[in-house]
């Protein structure tokens, strides 16, 4: 394949074919993308923009400096740093800063040279329609097995638990809406839900309830029951967790010596997901734009002697996942609309609840554990999948919501 912009060879980016996307090419000289298959377009063309505006900031956990680079094609910036992490960033694009990296700035001024004039209208690059989908056309009647509709048939399923889902009912005492984390008279009381994502017709989103960007406060006793006591801190249901990097724990070893000074310290599952290589990011590929961030430690808005350490975080910084770590040794998984790493002070609303801080996982395992398996299902019901890709665990967690009357 040519450009159409400057005539020079395009190469095909290597990633797998989806639903959204078949293939995608990048000119050699000029860089402009060109999408094939896409939902709406069979030949999709970017159009032209300018250089400042059209490169996402680099980001990788083994260059301190990422987010001065802009990131180019295969984990690398376009000042020719390579690392094996590196990717477009989470949390903006790159261009107009004042520490932005003088070579990339450079290439990418280089680059825009290279189209020509007549060339960066925005109807030069003709898109072409997709035809339409099978199932867009009159009278499509989908596969038993597909996902995406609250008919769909599921294969039959073990009777009882299933991997770490415990059958019904959901919950083992009395839903209350609120979780603790300590003993006695100095435990920290936090409303509690689950924040996730909609779950197409099974669990909509539901823009009315209590939401942080796409993700939904749904009540505790609405999901399903995990086996929280399986959950140990060494990931077995995950499978080889690889050894610990090097480049993650010079992450995590400065919080645990900061925790130290405060006679805390990090439990083991929290450094196993930031640092075991086939854990780390884990939680980014089925995140829907939410990224592992880590900061901290930091105190915690409901008493100072808690800390809290962040971990997660979606793309605009909506919602925040934490690590809280109580003064007597306890730990939970909690999240807020606030980055507590960049402002910290005593929230309390009038009737003395703690404000912007909700209760979320009794431990970081079990909240990896929900976390994808709801990630998966999303991206499951997203691609039509047919129900026999998916694993037990994930079909018997889809069956909990088929109990329940779809909407309309």
């Amino acid at each position: 394949m040519r450009c159409d912009v400057c005539e020079s060879p395009m190469a095909r980016w290597d990633l797998p074919p989806s639903r959204w996307c078949r293939e995608i090419w990048i000119c050699t000289w000029c860089h402009a993308v060109t999408q094939v298959g896409t939902v709406d377009y069979e030949v999709l063309r970017f159009p032209y923009a300018c250089w400042d505006l059209r490169w996402e900031a680099a980001w990788s956990d083994m260059l301190p400096d990422a987010g001065r680079h802009a990131y180019a094609l295969r984990n690398a910036t376009l000042c020719g740093l390579e690392k094996p992490d590196m990717e477009g960033s989470q949390f903006g694009m790159w261009g107009g800063r004042a520490d932005d990296c003088p070579d990339c700035t450079a290439a990418a001024q280089t680059i825009d040279a290279r189209w020509p004039e007549d060339r960066r209208t925005y109807e030069f690059r003709v898109c072409v329609p997709a035809a339409p989908r099978p199932e867009e056309e009159p009278g499509y009647v989908p596969p038993a097995d597909e996902l995406g509709r609250p008919d769909v048939l599921l294969p039959d399923l073990p009777p009882g638990p299933v991997g770490r889902l415990l059958p019904e009912p959901a919950s083992a005492h009395p839903e209350t809406g609120f979780r603790t984390i300590g003993d006695g008279p100095h435990a920290v009381c936090l409303p509690a839900f689950w924040a996730g994502g909609g779950l197409g017709p099974y669990r909509p989103f539901d823009e009315e309830e209590q939401h942080f960007a796409w993700f939904q406060a749904y009540p505790l006793d609405s999901v399903p029951a995990l086996d929280e006591e399986s959950f140990t801190g060494d990931f077995a249901w995950f499978g080889d967790i690889g050894g610990p990097l090097d480049h993650r724990t010079a992450v995590t070893d400065p919080i645990a010596a900061k925790l130290a000074d405060d006679g805390l310290t990090l439990p083991a599952d929290f450094v196993a997901l930031i640092t075991r290589a086939h854990l780390h990011r884990c939680l980014d590929r089925v995140g829907d734009c939410s990224w592992t961030d880590v900061a901290g430690p930091v105190p915690s808005p409901a008493h100072p002697d808690d800390r809290m350490v962040l971990f997660f975080r979606d793309q605009q910084s909506c919602i925040v996942w934490y690590l809280y770590l109580h003064r007597d040794g306890q730990y939970a998984v909690v999240c807020s609309s606030r980055d507590y790493t960049t402002e910290w002070e005593l929230r309390y609303r009038q009737d003395g609840e703690i404000a912007e801080l909700y209760w979320c996982a009794p431990s970081v395992e079990s909240f990896v554990y929900r976390f994808l398996i709801e990630g998966t299902l999303i991206q499951a019901i997203r691609n039509r999948q047919p129900t026999t890709e998916l694993t037990p665990e994930a079909l018997t967690y889809l069956a909990h919501y088929l109990t329940i009357a779809p909407h309309d």
